[in-house]
């Protein structure tokens, strides 16, 4: 029976994440008087997907690493600001949900999402509750190479809720949140609501496929009558 449930965050609960990021980036390099063609900006972006702003600045300005630091302090403006918050929306029915869900499951984050934006920006317009038992960001690990997709953010909260890797499922919707919940041995539960189609993720061998979070729950109970069948 799943006993966890692990949530990556932008574009599972609330939409326009990626959007909101984007125009960040775009908005920082714009400041600084780097024009980058889009096509290789959006490129640039990707490739550093789900790490902290600080990688994904090192890898947009790789030819000037002189303005690392100034992007950095730039950034933060924009995300911590108006720019990254207004571009969010919510699904309905999500925060029903969420605590219906916590009723029967313990559930967590595991997230990119700046830990301070979370808490005092996105949490506060949505009006989310305090369901979730543990949050862990990439923000929180010094080793970038242990953020997505690196099963350690997983692990870590397997390891503090005291939960075997069969009990639970990551939600998420990107190809690092696949990767990461196939590495710590979840299963992994994809929703359309963010970067990945549904060819993309069933080329990632990803058996749950759902086009929003709000239909999570007829989902975990297949999964769950499958694994007492």
């Amino acid at each position: 029976m799943i006993k966890l449930i692990v949530f990556d965050w932008d574009d599972v609960f609330t939409l326009g994440s990626k959007e909101g990021y984007f125009m960040c980036y775009h908005e920082t390099l714009v400041e600084l008087n780097m024009h980058l063609d889009p096509k290789e900006e959006r490129k640039r972006i990707m490739a550093k997907w789900s790490k902290s702003h600080r990688e994904e600045l090192r890898e947009l300005l790789k030819e000037h690493p002189e303005l690392l630091d100034k992007a950095c302090k730039i950034y933060e403006s924009k995300l911590f600001g108006n720019t990254f918050i207004d571009n969010l929306s919510i699904i309905p029915g999500t925060i029903e949900l969420v605590k219906r869900l916590s009723k029967n499951y313990i559930l967590c984050v595991a997230t990119g999402l700046n830990p301070d934006v979370l808490k005092n920006k996105v949490i506060l317009k949505f009006d989310f509750p305090d369901v979730f038992k543990q949050v862990i960001s990439s923000y929180d690990i010094d080793d970038v190479e242990k953020q997505k997709p690196h099963p350690y953010m997983v692990e870590q909260i397997l390891k503090t809720q005291n939960i075997k890797p069969h009990e639970a499922v990551l939600v998420g919707d990107a190809k690092g949140d696949v990767l990461m919940a196939q590495a710590a041995g979840l299963i992994p539960i994809v929703v359309l609501s963010g970067h990945l189609n549904k060819n993309e993720a069933e080329e990632l061998n990803v058996e749950y496929i759902i086009e929003n979070i709000t239909l999570l729950e007829q989902v975990l109970s297949e999964i769950n009558t499958t694994q007492t069948s």
